[in-house]
């Protein structure tokens, strides 16, 4: 199996500290390579209108300054984890919006993974309008997204959840990391679809012969939950299974939809109290 390569955005906050900390954790078990980046911007003229700062050009020699005292910074603030010592990792630093930056940069890295952390909207609105930066990558990001809750720590993965849906046999998904994680840790699979009154179920058959495809012999179990709130499902799902990591299969939403009317991944992104696997 090739080699994992893992983006992770560091912004300098309580919640990035964590997350460092939680994928260190799963580098060392995964034998991972890690790239560390932080996005920054410069300052502009005060002159500047208000709502032109992106079409203003930065001041003179701001640029280089700034980039130079931010990979200091970053550098300095990765020496604090004693741990990165016996892992293969860099750091680089990218100038302009944060989620431009992460995902320009694991395309260019070629990365399978983002790890990041997430601590939600701060109100209604926010979420509404606005979203997070963890929402906004896992929708943009060339590769699978993990996104960690800021009070999660690292520890071993025995049970993974899969969500499935009804076109869950029918995409191109790439599963080497589930099987990764299977293999690396152990790990138990449980396959789970939440369907409403007008949904049929998937058949437990075609699953199990799909998924053994990918899986070889690894046992995994297959459940249906009928509830017409997907989310109220998945959290009957959750009180019922040890899930130490809930995994979904990327969707893309139309624009209304997503705006309209939030998809599962973007309800989870907000409130999940587990680390949520965004496979692409």
């Amino acid at each position: 199996m090739k080699t994992t390569t893992i983006l992770v955005p560091i912004d300098f906050t309580p919640v990035a500290k964590n997350t460092a900390d939680y994928v260190i954790g799963l580098s060392k078990q995964l034998k991972t390579k890690i790239i560390f980046v932080h996005a920054y911007t410069v300052a502009y003229p005060s002159s500047t209108p208000i709502g032109m700062g992106t079409m203003a050009a930065p001041v003179s020699g701001t640029h280089e300054s700034q980039k130079k005292l931010n990979k200091q910074k970053l550098r300095e603030y990765l020496e604090s984890f004693p741990d990165l010592t016996s892992i293969d990792y860099k750091s680089q630093v990218g100038f302009g919006a944060t989620v431009d930056v992460i995902c320009q940069t694991a395309k260019d890295e070629n990365a399978n993974l983002i790890v990041m952390g997430t601590k939600g909207a701060d109100s209604s609105i926010e979420e509404f309008f606005i979203g997070t930066v963890s929402e906004k990558v896992s929708r943009n990001a060339p590769c699978s997204v993990w996104v960690v809750p800021e009070s999660v720590k690292f520890t071993s993965i025995r049970y993974l959840g899969l969500a499935l849906d009804e076109d869950s046999l029918e995409n191109d998904v790439d599963l080497d990391l589930l099987v990764n994680l299977l293999e690396s840790f152990t790990a138990n699979l449980h396959l789970v679809q939440i369907t409403n009154k007008n949904e049929m179920p998937l058949n437990a058959n075609a699953v199990r012969a799909y998924y053994k495809n990918f899986l070889g012999q690894k046992e995994f179990h297959f459940n249906t939950f009928q509830n017409e709130d997907p989310e109220k499902g998945i959290d009957k799902f959750l009180s019922q299974k040890p899930i130490d990591v809930l995994v979904l299969l990327f969707r893309e939403h139309k624009f209304f939809e997503r705006l309209f009317e939030k998809g599962l991944r973007r309800k989870l992104v907000f409130g999940s109290s587990i680390p949520i696997l965004i496979l692409k």
